[in-house]
């Protein structure tokens, strides 16, 4: 029997090394970085051959099969050199495929994804399914998976998507298409067409529920039934907004929720609970159990979430807005002219400038940090008081000393965390025990 090479030693890589450990697959393990900074301690067998920092000429030797973890381009040096050699390359989603049994509802999308994952887990555990909740939300599905008949809800990136050949979800959801990881793919066309994949298996008897406002996601290419949902317009069929409540109109029958019985603030949480709606409703499930789990969910963490107030002004965490059109969607709701933003980090090659039009509007002062301050204070220099603090201490201490009564300080980077942190949750932890300190 060949070896199996995964690609990524992090949660997802090593995960899927310890399925195939189980399934009596030989197994070899690479990574660019050291040993030490690796969550190697939860692999399973020390039989398992560790190739860490460089690449050795031998590493693909006698490998029949690559899975990829979501971390590294499918366009890398080595998966190049495998392709060439004739390897089939797998993501780890791809190969949890493999052994689900089951009903999967698939999410993606630049922003939303997480809470859409999380609220569709909640409909389907308050109608009695106990669905199991993986992906990109935090736990590799691989790790969850098992050939027993269960509800998948899943949220995928578009890395996730890159290496998936025969998955194929029951409810695909693309919530929507914005400039995002523009340092990985060559253009949004690209981007957008990794995101495509979710939906190039589906056929009759699938649903693809997708956002009828963006126009990269409207008419998506898929042979499945398609369900549309809308913030702005009354559609013929699907689900929208209409005053002060959410419709759902299939079939020529229309029901109705209260827009107040969603706990989630913000015209983004409304879409993501359309969305919702729309993908419980293809899985059979009532409005009833719908609606009890709009009124119970009250977010992740991370995400739009008041630490505290401190002399009347709030300080709230969004670390998970990772780019730009997210840190736009927070600062929409909020008061004109009364908000310190905490932004920066790894550039992902965000386009700032279209920050401009809103943060002139609403921010009072934009507090950078991360290695992306510089980019920043180019596009934004001429639209609001600007200062470079360099890490979170200082940004969150500057805020401190300068946000007055009736003040928001907003952390919402636009960027990636890895530049100064593991992930957006240390950011956010970060962020949230500094303020607590204040």
């Amino acid at each position: 029997m060949g070896i199996t090479l995964v690609i990524g030693a992090g949660k997802s890589g090593v995960a899927a090394a310890n399925d195939l450990v189980r399934r009596e697959r030989p197994v070899r393990i690479t990574d660019d970085l050291p040993e030490a900074q690796l969550p190697l301690a939860s692999l399973l067998d020390s039989r398992v051959q560790r190739h860490f920092v460089g690449v050795p000429a031998e590493l693909l030797k006698d490998v029949e099969l690559i899975v990829l973890s979501p971390g590294v381009p499918a366009s890398s040096a080595l998966v190049s050199e495998a392709r060439r050699a004739g390897i089939e390359v797998i993501s780890e989603v791809e190969l949890a495929w493999q052994k689900i049994r089951g009903r999967v509802v698939a999410v993606t999308g630049s922003n939303g994804k997480s809470t859409t994952t999380a609220l569709i887990g909640e409909i389907l555990g308050a109608a009695g399914l106990e669905p199991i909740v993986a992906g990109n939300i935090g736990t590799p599905l691989i790790s969850v998976v098992d050939e027993k008949p269960r509800h998948y809800v899943l949220e995928l990136s578009s890395f996730q998507l890159e290496s998936v050949s025969s998955f194929r979800p029951d409810v695909a959801l693309l919530l929507n298409v914005t400039p995002d990881h523009l340092d990985r793919y060559a253009d949004i066309e690209a981007y957008a067409a990794a995101k495509y994949r979710i939906f190039q298996m589906q056929g009759e008897g699938d649903v693809a529920v997708v956002n009828a406002d963006d126009p990269r996601t409207t008419n998506p290419p898929t042979s499945a039934q398609v369900l549309r949902f809308s913030s702005s317009q009354e559609l013929a069929d699907g689900a929208f907004v209409k005053g002060d409540e959410l419709v759902m109109r299939l079939d020529e029958k229309e029901e109705r929720l209260s827009r107040h019985t969603l706990l989630l603030p913000g015209v983004a949480n409304v879409e993501n609970a359309l969305a919702s709606w729309l993908a419980a409703r293809s899985l059979g499930v009532s409005t009833e159990h719908v609606q009890r789990a709009f009124q119970g969910f009250a977010g992740l963490p991370h995400r739009m979430v008041t630490v505290r107030e401190i002399d009347g002004v709030r300080f709230i965490n969004d670390s998970k807005g990772t780019n730009v059109d997210a840190t736009a969607k927070s600062l929409e709701g909020l008061e004109d002219q009364h908000v310190l933003l905490i932004l920066g980090g790894k550039d992902k090659k965000g386009e700032f400038e279209r920050l401009r039009h809103l943060v002139s509007r609403k921010v009072r002062f934009a507090i950078t940090i991360g290695t992306a301050s510089g980019r920043i204070h180019e596009a934004l220099e001429d639209v609001t008081r600007l200062v470079d603090c360099g890490e979170m201490a200082s940004a969150v201490r500057f805020a401190r000393r300068e946000a007055r009564p009736g003040d928001t300080v907003l952390l919402s980077p636009a960027c990636a965390s890895f530049d100064q942190y593991k992930n957006f949750e240390e950011r956010g932890r970060h962020f949230e025990e500094l303020v607590r300190e204040l």
